[in-house]
């Protein structure tokens, strides 16, 4: 059995935001491997170890890559793991408005934070928090904010959907 294109896209994403997480976990910036690396752009390789691997760029790149790219893909396969997600955020946010219709019974954060990170509407308050703002073109409009300090159970909860896809990949590719 081959992947399908979506697989590949997913775990080609998956892997790319694995690589940039073991990057982290293994401090490279500090390296001795980064630190005689020959950069044709001095620029980086003098600033990159200033914001880390960890950056509010990659935080955006990540979030794209686990909740725009696949969010059709995985929903469909995990409705309870996404579930589960909203309450994830529902218990990490410190604040959350909005004024959609269809969230009268209670903010979708997950359908909102990623329509606010495909539309680049993310806004970091510097060691303080990241807001999330999703707006359409008949008013309604939702922020969600999130402290720095919990986005990464966020994320690891998100990653989890993600490994838990590739465990299906590889059963079914045995």
């Amino acid at each position: 059995m081959e992947y399908t294109q979506e697989d590949n896209l997913l775990i080609q994403s998956y892997f790319t935001t694995a690589f940039l997480v073991e990057l982290k976990n293994i401090d490279f910036l500090n390296s001795d491997y980064y630190k005689n690396a020959s950069f044709e752009d001095k620029f980086i390789k003098e600033n990159l170890p200033k914001i880390g691997i960890d950056n509010q760029g990659t935080m955006l790149m990540v979030l794209y890559t686990m909740l725009v790219v696949p969010r059709q893909l995985l929903e469909k396969d995990f409705p309870a793991e996404f579930n589960a997600l909203n309450g994830k955020v529902d218990e990490l946010k410190s604040e959350a408005t909005s004024t959609y219709r269809k969230d009268s019974d209670g903010i979708d954060y997950i359908r909102h934070i990623r329509n606010a990170v495909a539309h680049a509407r993310v806004d970091f308050i510097p060691n303080t928090s990241v807001k999330f703002t999703d707006e359409n073109n008949r008013g309604e409009k939702c922020e969600i904010t999130i402290p720095l300090q919990k986005t990464g159970l966020f994320l690891t909860d998100l990653q989890n959907v993600f490994m838990k896809y590739i465990e299906t990949l590889k059963v079914k590719m045995k």
